[in-house]
């Protein structure tokens, strides 16, 4: 099932990029204190390595004139 979820996840990455792409559009993410958890090894139980980003990631939405 996690496979399933994640698979319409980067579908609907892939679309909305190829739709902003197609409009030379510039892809903005703002993330505060962000966690992330990196599986190190396949399978649901593995155990994951935990990254913490103190501060801010920012990434904003311009989109650029048609040429």
């Amino acid at each position: 099932m996690i496979a399933n979820n994640l698979s319409a996840w980067i579908d609907m990455a892939e679309g909305l990029y190829d739709f902003l792409n197609q409009r030379k559009t510039t892809i903005n993410y703002k993330f505060t204190d962000m966690t992330v958890l990196i599986p190190q090894s396949l399978g649901a139980g593995s155990e994951k390595a935990e990254w913490n980003i103190s501060g801010t990631i920012s990434v904003s939405t311009h989109e650029n004139p048609q040429v």
